[in-house]
């Protein structure tokens, strides 16, 4: 059965939470942007990032959360400490509503979520339970009072009255991930020993005061939800057992739905689950608590369209909560409901989206930039040639067809991919495929020609006189400059590509991320591997995507591969890999070597075209070797310069 013809008839079943009505299950999930302004204000951009979620056919739009005080405010986050941000967020509340859609807005004291920021604020304070050995060191922390607890509890319900003047259909409380009141429900961040922890019920009285407390602000018929962790993800953490019995206990006091995540932010993977990890991680823990509250439950954690149908129909939750899935494509609701899952550009789970220093969505460009979009039609039809079939070539050619241009792409291997394509190749990259196939029907409806196997130079463009061209030819993994003889020296690429065997015992050079899943991929089939890095893993400046980068570490430890950062390589000798690490010579017994330190870019064919036609338009890796989302933001930026 294709997907076209699959049904999504329990996804679009109506549902309610409290008294709110929903015209289908699918709820996108809160979720940082950083498009809030300095001070903590809505902004254009945040208010076309949320219009196209609504838009797009989501049942309720639940907000990032808004700050509850002054003190601890998350820069470039939302916050609602006074009235002077009603206004704003009436305005949000107004456009998600204009498009058809519900809107509940998330409220939140960060706590140790402070810890996320690379720096701290001279005058900030991370607001504790406890302090324990686990938390980052060099760190201002400060263990908070009763006294501290009760201007907290005024602090949430203040902003309760403030949600229900901005005209938002419910509201949310963020008690999850190592929030505030998250670390107070965990026995690993919560080891205090009067009325506000140690057992349970002690460690969920924080939570339950705040319920309480808005619940008197916003009265009984205003929907009111709470997130909690299914599983911290942490040894000594919030288990699925306690989590059934928090959320009884949350029913109870008035709560109207319970939503189900997982994982403590700083310390694991689960709030936002990579490429490496399997599907549906919370909805085990989800079915649980369904079969013991009467209220409706919500699920997260990297659930497909398909596996949302199958949760919602075997009624293991109620609703499900989309996250990075309406990141790479907000019009996935529409989509499903119409039979057209096809057209879904669907999330890849590589979370470039949630990384520090240059946010954005691989497969989605335009994310966090939707007022680029519409796009805007040619003026003037212009014959365009693309040269290179990677994903930065393949989408300049979907987006510059779209806009009314004249594409032809030339890719010299016979495959269209590039690295993407070889990347897809791990097993556990499965999720990375269907862009290929979703890049490949555009261009195919679209009308763009492809051709395959042909190396351009010169001459052809020549022939083809194109009025631009756009070279995105790439880059190339660098030459190993290794000293010695004797060893089977290979690329990382290939042993992912299978275009070449590797015997064992194994050394793979490298520290950043392709070094790290190229070990993890060979331990996998059995080889006996060894990590060997001139500097420290995560690459030169340590891991831009801490998710994965945790994910692939743990794996690693969890196979027994031994790891040599900051190691110098001496010299390849038969059979060995000698290294030096303080100042003493080891030998690695190592039948192949595993390059994987990098890739230098392929821009030859920039100078050689120079000259040749009225414009060159280099993009992706063979600018600047980076990040599959920045090759694919640098072909969006084409549509306004061609």
């Amino acid at each position: 059965m294709t997907l076209e013809n699959r049904q999504y008839s329990a996804l679009f079943e109506p549902g309610a939470i409290g008294g709110l009505q929903l015209q289908n299950r699918i709820i996108m999930a809160p979720m940082g942007n950083s498009l809030a302004d300095e001070n903590g204000m809505v902004t254009d951009a945040m208010l076309a990032y949320y219009r196209a979620r609504a838009r797009g056919g989501a049942g309720l739009i639940i907000t990032q959360f808004v700050s509850v005080n002054r003190e601890d405010k998350m820069p470039y986050s939302l916050a609602l400490y006074d009235d002077s941000f009603i206004a704003g967020l009436a305005d949000l509340v107004r456009i998600v509503h204009e498009e058809g859609s519900k809107i509940s807005i998330q409220m939140m004291h960060p706590g140790l979520l402070m810890n996320l920021l690379p720096s701290l604020p001279t005058d900030i304070t991370i607001k504790v339970p406890s302090v324990t050995p686990m938390m980052p060191a060099g760190r201002p922390y400060r263990i908070i009072g009763e006294e501290d607890i009760r201007g907290y509890v005024d602090d949430f319900a203040g902003v309760a009255r403030r949600i229900v003047a901005t005209g938002a259909d419910a509201l949310e409380i963020h008690a999850c991930h190592g929030c505030l009141l998250s670390s107070f429900l965990s026995p690993v961040t919560n080891r205090r020993q009067d009325r506000y922890g140690g057992s349970a019920e002690n460690r969920l009285r924080f939570t339950l005061d705040v319920v309480a407390a808005v619940r008197r602000e916003i009265g009984r018929e205003f929907p009111l939800s709470v997130r909690i962790n299914g599983n911290d993800d942490f040894p000594g953490g919030v288990t699925p057992d306690d989590v059934v019995s928090t959320a009884v206990e949350l029913e109870r006091a008035g709560v109207d739905a319970v939503s189900i995540s997982a994982g403590l932010e700083y310390w694991t993977t689960l709030m936002a689950p990579p490429w490496s990890t399997p599907q549906g991680v919370n909805i085990s823990v989800a079915a649980k608590v369904k079969s013991a509250v009467g209220i409706p439950v919500v699920t997260a954690g990297k659930i497909t369209p398909e596996l949302a149908e199958d949760v919602v129909r075997e009624e293991k939750s109620d609703f499900i909560a989309m996250g990075r899935p309406l990141l790479a494509d907000p019009g996935l609701p529409e989509k499903l409901k119409n039979r057209r899952a096809d057209d879904i550009c669907r999330c890849v789970y590589c979370n470039n989206c949630l990384k520090m220093t240059w946010r954005s969505c691989t497969v989605n460009p335009f994310l966090y930039r939707e007022t680029m979009l519409p796009l805007p039609p040619a003026a003037v039809s212009k014959k365009v040639m693309v040269i290179g079939g990677g994903i930065a070539g393949r989408e300049a050619s979907m987006l510059l067809a779209e806009q009314g241009h004249r594409v032809s792409l030339y890719e010299k291997s016979d495959k269209l991919g590039g690295q993407w394509r070889v990347a897809s190749n791990l097993p556990e990259k499965s999720s990375y495929i269907p862009f290929i196939t979703y890049l490949e029907n555009r261009l195919s409806r679209l009308g763009v020609s492809v051709t395959l196997g042909t190396e351009v130079a010169r001459e052809t463009v020549r022939t083809e006189a194109p009025d631009a061209v756009v070279v995105a030819t790439g880059a190339t993994p660098k030459r190993n400059d290794i000293p010695g003889i004797g060893a089977n020296i290979v690329q990382a690429n290939d042993v992912i590509d299978e275009t070449c065997g590797v015997k064992g015992p194994a050394v793979v050079i490298g520290g950043a991320m392709l070094a790290l899943e190229t070990a993890a991929y060979l331990a996998d089939t059995g080889v006996e591997v060894m990590l060997v890095s001139h500097g420290r893993l995560g690459g030169r400046r340590g891991p831009d995507d801490q998710i994965s980068f945790r994910a692939l570490m743990q794996k690693l430890v969890e196979k027994r591969v031994p790891m040599f950062p900051g190691t110098k390589i001496v010299e390849v000798t038969p059979g060995w890999l000698i290294i030096e690490i303080e100042k003493e010579l080891v030998g690695l017994p190592a039948e192949t070597i595993v390059v994987a330190t990098g890739v230098s870019s392929v821009s030859v064919l920039v100078d050689e075209l120079t000259g040749t036609v009225p414009a060159i338009f280099p993009i992706g890796d063979c600018v600047v070797p980076g990040s599959a989302a920045q090759a694919t933001y640098s072909a969006a930026r084409l549509t306004r310069e061609i």
